[in-house]
């Protein structure tokens, strides 16, 4: 876990910052948030509703909901998609997944497949309360033979901005509901982690009321002995707006009350918040961590990123991208960062800041120090590969329950055993090494 105790001055700028010069992108109007598969970077641009009304309407000078698609190499754009089924909403917390786009439509989910950008299935899912709005998606996903496999979907729905709303998990592979239970109030982003015991916990950020100082995180696991659902309920205060999980370790950004809150998930304890220092409507946004480096950067409306360490408590330094951001992602060798309206201003902007990082804290040139590896289950033996020969790989099978049912090390490029014995199900396998780290869950069938 990280040290909590140095947290508290990360956002305490002085006027001693480091500071630089962004590229801009053109990108549609009002971007909101940008999504890197491979060498294709996917933005979603949220266009100019004018009369808010949900429907594009050319005539009366409104611009539509766009999906750019740029080069990572070049970044330049190679196709640019009108979202003819109107426009999205925000905050925006859709499923995505290396192959697939899962888009809330009120009380449907529209797929698109991410190569080419069509629509697969217009109703994936369709709640049966005409009144429900789909809030937020997360995609579950089991890796096998270096595939990438969507399994299941977490879902917030409500039915008012004033009411209780639930989460949902629903199967892909049976189409069947596997949850539901109720959480607060204007539920949206769900995330999924493995705690402790290698069990699969699920954690969706309620908004509450603007204002109400009720916004909470709910985590939500099923109990090992029972298979009931355990939730605790972990109080914030004002307007949750997004929030990361690293390790056992959740950062829930505060849009009203203009902090960071850190949460210890392995004890369910919420910490000391952390001041961002904006004020009024100009409060933070989003949050994104480069856990190479331990750096922090915060999104905010002030029209800045504010950065931190994560590990000494010292100001980095704040950057400008000449918007107010939102979305941001690590891509290559620079962050991008959506400017979704203008600086000093809520009319939307269109472009898209990109800043180059420092070659000493380089996230492509640390990442190269990370070995990759594919796993994959066959014939009842399990298939470990990696990219590079390694040493004292340490991996260990668990079930749902939390249980050690097979562990081991090896040395090499590939390793294989027999997983023979076990019945068919879920199962998590972790590698840890100095040099290699991974947990994904897989689906045994022998």
């Amino acid at each position: 876990m990280k040290s909590f105790s140095l947290l508290c001055s990360i956002f305490l700028f002085s006027t001693n910052l480091s500071s630089k010069e962004p590229q801009l992108i053109p990108t549609g109007y009002q971007p909101l948030a940008i999504h890197a598969v491979a060498d294709t970077i996917h933005v979603f641009c949220n266009g100019n509703d004018i009369d808010f009304d949900g429907v594009y309407e050319p005539l009366s000078g409104e611009k539509p909901a766009m999906w750019y698609i740029y080069d990572a190499n070049t970044n330049l754009p190679i196709k640019a998609i009108i979202m003819e089924k109107g426009y999205f909403d925000v905050p925006f917390r859709p499923g995505l997944s290396s192959t697939r786009l899962y888009l809330p439509r009120q009380n449907k989910i529209e797929v698109y497949d991410l190569s080419t950008q069509e629509m697969v299935d217009s109703s994936l899912l369709q709640l049966p309360d005409q009144k429900s709005k789909i809030c937020g998606i997360h995609v579950v996903s089991t890796q096998q033979s270096g595939m990438s496999n969507d399994v299941a979907l977490a879902i917030s729905h409500k039915t008012s901005f004033t009411e209780p709303g639930q989460i949902e998990i629903f199967s892909l592979i049976s189409g069947q509901t596997l949850l539901q239970k109720k959480v607060g109030i204007n539920p949206q982003m769900i995330r999924t982690y493995k705690n402790l015991l290698g069990q699969m916990e699920f954690a969706v950020l309620c908004e509450g009321t603007f204002g109400g100082g009720n916004s909470a995180l709910y985590v939500i696991n099923t109990d090992s002995q029972s298979g009931v659902p355990n939730m605790t309920i972990l109080e914030l205060g004002d307007t949750g707006n997004h929030f990361i999980i690293q390790d056992q370790l959740a950062l829930t950004v505060m849009n009203g009350s203009h902090e960071i809150i850190p949460i210890n998930l392995a004890t369910k304890t919420v910490l000391p918040s952390i001041p961002v220092g904006t004020s009024g409507y100009d409060g933070p946004r989003e949050i994104i961590v480069d856990t190479l480096e331990n750096r922090v950067y915060v999104s905010t409306y002030a029209s800045d990123i504010r950065i931190g360490s994560f590990t000494d408590g010292t100001v980095i330094g704040q950057w400008f991208p000449k918007g107010k951001p939102e979305g941001m992602a690590f891509i290559k060798n620079s962050l991008w960062v959506c400017n979704a309206y203008k600086s000093g201003d809520y009319a939307p902007d269109s472009t898209i800041a990109l800043f180059t990082l420092d070659e000493s804290t380089s996230i492509r040139k640390n990442n190269d120090l990370s070995l990759e590896a594919d796993i994959s289950i066959y014939e009842g033996y399990c298939m470990i590969k990696t990219h590079m020969e390694v040493e004292d790989v340490d991996y260990t099978v668990m079930n749902t329950k939390g249980a050690v049912v097979s562990q081991g090390r090896f040395t090499g490029k590939e390793h294989r055993f027999s997983l023979a014995g076990l019945p068919h199900g879920v199962y998590v396998i972790s590698l840890n090494s100095p040099k290699i780290s991974l947990s994904t869950l897989v689906i045994f069938r022998e």
